[in-house]
């Protein structure tokens, strides 16, 4: 029915109390970086709530180790606060950070900067500050303690986890407190070449086990290249010279600039797959021996040292430009993905690889590739996701996010219905394929069939909090199936 965008809590629990006595119900946005049309409205009777006015980072407070920020705050503006205080969630964001949200993140759940290592962004939420349906407001954690502070996240039940990746469903999230941990001195980019998916993927179950990387994803050659085309970093000054500021060594930064300057784009071209680690510790000493540990780890499974490009341009641009939500001739694209054991991996990309092969001639016809990365969260389950690209006129999203050249090159496809909708049913399939393995994506929204997939005593129970929290289902409805 209409947008609102709120300047702050009181208004959203205004607009909420106003929505629920009306009938109407309310959606939550980020920053719009969803794919599976968790800020859609499913009822046309809906408030949509702009949450990006919510952007201010409220506390840092280093002595205690926790930073209180709204859910308007993107992940770069978060992270560009805190390094200069050498201080980090220990999961910093995701790759589109730049304009994707931290209630956005919490909302539908994200991984990426230090994942390896340390788990999903919702791993260090210590407690958050909620909005209720009737407009009400709570908080979870130590928080919700009298004369106490954020510092602490299990005093009794925790009440915290149910609003964590409910997608808005059981609230409007208002603030969120995080971990934080002190950046590490010292860090070691590794990349190496495989000749098959196997062996990359016990190199990185074996590298996660170990703790021994914050960051540790591979790519496809099909991924490779869409990644190495669609960024002008190598050839960028003003990157290159992140990258010499980025080393902490004006000497060693100067010679790892020169080396990637040199390189170019090629390294990567005869290798089927490639493998990225980022190795960080406090200290030098520790930094170096594990780094030795893993280079022994990707020896055995028969890996290839490559130049450290891709995982040095990570950290030393971990947001980057959001020309990259398209591809880099203006292609669309959109991912899917599927969280799995570690076990559980090699079958999934088996069964993936040959439900790919069964449409190669259709996906050849309408001019889609895919792309697939992997990338362990913790030292239990592994990230597998397929990225489609196909040529197609670029959507109005667009249009707000990426550059003019970058649009005017979008423009150039002509419409393209019969590729945008097989990739749609590639999505589907793959969802029940990685289902049948026990995949836990993340980003459920209206398109996951959550429902479908937990058993029926758990989702008994969420919809008994559901009817808790919303009795008349006005808080994003569709959300996690929740009608």
């Amino acid at each position: 029915a209409f947008m609102v965008r709120p300047r702050d809590r009181s208004e959203i629990s205004a607009i909420v109390a106003l929505a629920a006595a009306r009938g109407f119900a309310v959606v939550p946005r980020g920053g719009g970086m969803s794919y599976t049309r968790a800020y859609i409205p499913s009822v046309e009777r809906s408030v949509l709530l702009d949450l990006s006015g919510l952007d201010a980072i409220l506390t840092i407070d280093p002595d205690n180790m926790f930073v209180t920020v709204e859910p308007g705050v993107t992940w770069k503006k978060l992270y560009e606060t805190l390094k200069p205080m050498g201080l980090r969630p220990p999961v910093f964001g995701t790759i589109s950070g730049a304009a994707a949200t931290v209630g956005g993140g919490l909302s539908q759940g994200a991984i990426f900067h230090g994942s390896t290592q340390y788990g999903t962004v919702s791993d260090h939420v210590l407690g958050l500050e909620v909005v209720l349906a009737d407009g009400s407001c709570v908080r979870t954690g130590q928080a919700a303690t009298r004369n106490a502070k954020p510092f602490f996240r299990w005093h009794g039940p925790d009440l915290t986890g149910p609003f964590l990746g409910d997608a808005g469903a059981l609230g409007i999230k208002t603030e969120a407190t995080f971990r934080l941990i002190p950046w590490p001195d010292h860090m070691i980019p590794l990349s190496f070449s495989f000749d098959t998916f196997e062996a990359v993927w016990n190199a990185q179950n074996a590298i996660a086990r170990a703790g021994i990387a914050a960051d540790c994803f591979s790519f496809d050659a099909a991924a490779q290249h869409q990644m190495m085309d669609r960024t002008s970093l190598i050839e960028d000054a003003a990157a290159l010279a992140r990258i010499v500021r980025s080393s902490g060594n004006l000497f060693k930064g100067m010679k790892a600039a020169a080396r990637i300057a040199a390189g170019g784009k090629g390294f990567l071209d005869e290798s089927p797959f490639s493998l990225h680690v980022v190795i960080e510790h406090r200290h030098m000493e520790a930094a170096t021996a594990m780094a030795r540990e893993a280079a022994s780890i990707v020896a055995a499974e028969g890996g290839r040292p490559l130049p450290d490009t891709v995982p040095r341009m990570t950290r030393a641009q971990p947001f980057g430009s959001m020309d990259q939500v398209l591809g880099p001739s203006g292609e669309r694209w959109v991912p899917v993905h599927g969280l799995f054991a570690l076990s559980d991996g090699l079958e999934a990309m088996s069964r993936l690889q040959a439900l790919l092969a069964r449409h190669a001639a259709a996906m050849e016809q309408h001019r889609i590739l895919p792309a697939i990365l992997s990338n362990p969260v913790g030292a239990s389950a592994m990230i597998i996701e397929v990225l489609f690209y196909w040529p197609d006129t670029p959507h109005p999203l667009h249009e707000q996010i990426v550059s003019r050249e970058k649009y005017a090159r979008a423009m150039r496809h002509a419409p393209n219905p019969a590729g945008r909708a097989l990739v749609g049913q590639l999505r589907g399939d793959i969802l029940d394929c990685f289902a049948d393995l026990g995949s836990a994506p993340f980003g459920i929204g209206k398109t996951i069939p959550y429902r479908a997939n937990r058993a029926p005593g758990s989702y008994g129970l969420l919809q008994s909090i559901k009817s808790a929290l919303d009795p008349n289902c006005l808080m994003n409805p569709g959300a996690l199936g929740l009608q």
